[in-house]
């Protein structure tokens, strides 16, 4: 049964961009709020739903269900930094509550009024992603991606055939040694990077399908399958026309980047295998191409490097999740590509795939020429979780130009 009360103000501190607001100013907007308590299995907002709003959950744990019942579990603690979720509108999930959750809507043209008052973010682009002026959203490239989305417009890209045939059989758990024998035989490119990589690319006196096989034998499955994924991912970027691929240079730079790191602090950590984790680096953000196709569609708009920059932070996590979803990945990747961005998510005491890709993703921007906005180091959870000295980061950082030139070497 759901219950309703107005909000304490320190629980509005808990939103950044009106943190440092004044008491009498956020008394002023806790007395138009509603704290609303909800029961397990109680929706908070459904698919379709326009209503202007944002939405914050306070306390407990909600499931975001897609159109096609994939889900994705959101937990929130009460002394968590509050951030909406469902942002999109026409919103594209059911919110439903697992077990008892307390949780606000909060007009988004009130948040933008409150958040405009406050002095620490009137420099900050990232309010401009959490409270756009709806006045002006119609024409914004972000609206023009939202309804993209909604009317399933956006034309995703499909993986190379080799790709596409061996995430079938090992996302359909039925991966045999022979199964991707039978299939990398019909693929001689792709074969002769694995076996390179295997050290039999020298043996004359096999058959194709023997060395592919001792290849297998030798690297296991999962290397071999995360090869060719990375192999088929970078031939797509490659293959880009030249007009799009100078516009997309920057991002795959850093993805090759992330994807370095990846390898390097799964090794070093021992946490996760290092070719997956390599694959979930190079494909964290992967929907920027998408992103970028669409925008070389709106040139109309004359957008500005401002602005396509805030639509890139605003739609890469859903982009990305839904491309990597198409293309059948494990959740593990689709929920990296969704979180490595926030830098604040603690989830579990100990570290997720999500959170190797977070501090790779997070060194990568340190090294970056573009001027990114980061946290202090000593403040991201994940790398305390990780275990990652100041002196491993520096070796990461040093080794990872060396990585990345191997994996370009890959899908060269």
């Amino acid at each position: 049964m759901t219950e309703i009360k107005i909000p304490d103000i320190s629980l509005l501190r808990r939103i950044k961009a009106i943190s440092d607001l004044p008491e009498d100013h956020l008394i002023a907007l806790a007395n138009q709020l509603k704290l609303i308590t909800a029961g397990d299995r109680e929706f908070l907002i459904r698919t379709g739903s326009t209503e202007p709003t944002s939405l914050y959950v306070i306390s407990g744990k909600v499931s975001l269900i897609a159109p096609d019942d994939k889900k994705k579990i959101i937990a929130v603690d009460k002394t968590d930094e509050l951030k909406p979720i469902a942002q999109l509108r026409p919103c594209i999930y059911d919110v439903k509550a697992i077990g008892r959750v307390d949780y606000l809507k909060i007009d988004r043209q009130t948040l933008v009024d409150y958040a405009e008052l406050s002095e620490a973010v009137a420099d900050d682009i990232s309010v401009h992603s959490l409270f756009t002026n709806y006045d002006e959203e119609d024409n914004s490239i972000v609206s023009h991606l939202y309804h993209n989305l909604m009317d399933k417009s956006i034309m995703l890209p499909s993986l190379p055939s080799v790709a596409d045939r061996i995430q079938k059989i090992y996302r359909g758990k039925s991966t045999s040694l022979d199964s991707m024998v039978q299939i990398l035989t019909s693929y001689p490119d792709v074969s002769r990077k694995i076996n390179y990589v295997a050290r039999f690319a020298n043996q004359s006196d096999l058959s194709a399908s023997e060395k592919i096989r001792r290849s297998i034998r030798r690297l296991g499955i999962l290397k071999v399958y995360c090869l060719i994924m990375t192999y088929a991912v970078g031939k797509l970027v490659n293959r880009l026309p030249d007009e799009h691929m100078q516009r997309v240079s920057s991002f795959w730079d850093h993805s090759l980047n992330v994807a370095a790191i990846s390898r390097i602090l799964a090794k070093k950590t021992g946490s996760f295998p290092p070719d997956l984790a390599m694959l979930a680096g190079l494909v964290h953000g992967i929907g920027v191409l998408v992103i970028d196709d669409r925008l070389l569609d709106h040139r109309d708009l004359m957008l500005d490097h401002l602005e396509i920059d805030h639509a890139i932070q605003v739609m890469r996590p859903e982009i990305s999740s839904l491309l990597l979803r198409k293309w059948n990945f494990d959740d593990a990747l689709i929920l990296a590509a969704e979180e490595c961005g926030e830098w604040q998510r603690n989830p579990d005491s100990s570290a997720d795939l999500c959170d190797l890709i977070l501090v790779a993703n997070y060194y990568g921007m340190m090294q970056s020429d573009r001027k990114h906005t980061l946290p202090q180091l000593d403040s991201v959870p994940a790398i305390e979780k990780l275990g990652i000295t100041p002196g491993q980061s520096i070796e990461v950082i040093k080794e990872s130009a060396i990585v990345r030139k191997n994996i370009r070497k890959i899908f060269a």
